[in-house]
């Protein structure tokens, strides 16, 4: 692969190379072969050119659980468009801001192709465009090179050790930048499969997909990983490994699979940057070192902002259609996490601006969770600051638990015993279901602002 290749170059690089007759993708209706894929990717280039599609042409493509989204997108690129990928799931508000934001002049979802805005001037670079998860409140969209991407997704690819016999199962929705870089794309520079799911599945249906398709690799989020583990699932098929990103990995998610004998792998990645860092031992509170070619910053002793960088990836944030860099002088780029760089690898403690301030102490909503997760009857927790009665800043926590065992003065009283004083919340509130991005990231911002 070189840094010019477009997707239906790695397609045909897979034929020459003996590999056309080899799956590269099923859903829930078809599975395609690598020779079967650059034919319908061919195809969809002609359709796609004769509609506007070209270089630079600033196109959203809304991916879906189909092929047939995976190959608007695969011929989109391969045009050398800047395609800004958009979650079928995203709200109609969302979606309008995105698309803004993005300048799009093209919509391209599976009722056809749409002209959204009279087209700019020919001839722009090819770039590859995400929506950030929205956990803070409004998504964010963050644009870079098509070239620094695609080889971002392959070095991951070779750190997770993904070869042309695997299968890999994504759970993550594919307008996902995990789901689309980490999966999709990684998935096709390697040569191996990937099977997309419609919509979440139970711990019962994934056991029995993983006994007909027989995925070696299972690419998810903590959640599911837990819940999954606790279904069986580890004892269903042929797995080889898991890699979990997006939050946190409690030690909980990772056991059954473990048991099972199975690897999991803890990842840290980015919307602007792509994927940064793996950990072969994933539960153990570090999220690994950096991926070859990345560079990270970090705190030394005491927790600090991590900053990041990866060769031919600049990324901007899109307002207005117009681009604002990201990246200093030198590439590096503030993800808004925090965490400590040692021996050990990088260990996340925040987010910098969930950073709780009471009283001119500062209080991770990391450190506090991880405890309350601990505790018995928690299922999940998360932690956020809200003004108090008084107008002053408090530790308040959201608890997923049963009606009939929760007993928010217990968990307190516990929490005490086990956080300094500062960091015990001083609300504990029960919720039937904390809310979610369709990745199954907790969106903070609405328990911020509306208190769940």
């Amino acid at each position: 692969m070189t840094v010019d290749d477009t997707l239906v170059d790695v397609l045909a690089g897979h034929r020459r190379a003996g590999r056309g007759d080899r799956p590269a993708l099923v859903d829930q209706r078809r599975s395609v072969t690598y020779t079967e894929l650059e034919r319908e990717v061919t195809a969809r280039i002609r359709e796609l050119r004769s509609t506007g599609v070209g270089p630079g042409t600033r196109t959203a493509v809304v991916l879906t659980s189909s092929l047939d989204s995976v190959v608007d997108f695969a011929a989109a690129t391969s045009l050398g468009a800047a395609v800004l990928v958009l979650q079928e799931r995203a709200g109609e508000t969302e979606r309008s801001a995105a698309l803004a934001d993005f300048g799009a002049e093209l919509g391209i979802d599976p009722m056809g192709v749409t002209r959204l805005r009279s087209p700019r001037p020919s001839g722009g670079d090819p770039a590859f465009a995400v929506t950030s998860s929205g956990t803070g409140g409004r998504p964010k969209v963050i644009s870079r090179e098509w070239s620094g991407t695609l080889h971002n997704s392959a070095t991951f690819a070779r750190g997770l050790g993904i070869d042309a016999d695997d299968v890999v199962l994504t759970t993550s929705p594919l307008g996902h930048s995990y789901a689309i870089e980490a999966g999709t794309l990684a998935v096709l520079s390697a040569g191996a499969c990937q099977i997309v799911p419609s919509g979440p599945l139970t711990p019962a249906r994934a056991a029995a997909l993983a006994e007909r398709h027989r995925p070696t690799v299972l690419q998810t989020v903590p959640l599911i990983l837990d819940w999954w583990g606790r279904g069986g699932v580890p004892h269903a098929g042929w797995w080889k490994r898991c890699v979990s990103a997006g939050e946190a990995l409690p030690a909980q998610a990772v056991t059954a699979w473990r048991d099972a004998g199975i690897p999991v792998y803890d990842h840290y990645g980015n919307s602007e940057l792509g994927q940064l860092t793996l950990h072969p031992a994933g539960g153990g509170g570090s999220v690994g070192h950096p991926l070859p070619g990345v560079k990270l910053k970090a705190g030394g002793d005491e927790p600090g902002p991590v900053v990041a960088c990866f060769p031919g990836l600049s990324p901007v944030r899109m307002e207005d259609g117009h681009p604002v860099p990201l990246a200093d002088a030198e590439g590096w780029v503030a993800t808004g996490d925090l965490g400590v760089l040692d021996d050990d690898g990088l260990r996340l403690t925040g987010r910098s601006d969930l950073v709780i301030n009471i009283g001119g102490n500062k209080v991770s909503p990391l450190e506090v969770e991880t405890v309350l997760r601990a505790l018995p009857g928690v299922n999940d927790c998360a932690v956020v600051g809200r003004p108090g009665p008084s107008g002053e800043t408090q530790v308040w926590a959201f608890v997923e638990a049963g009606a009939d065992e929760f007993d928010a003065a217990a968990l307190r009283r516990r929490a005490g015993e086990l956080l300094m004083t500062v960091k015990v919340p001083s609300v504990i509130r029960r919720v039937d279901q904390l809310p979610r991005t369709g990745s199954g990231k907790i969106r903070r911002g609405l328990l911020i602002e509306d208190g769940a």
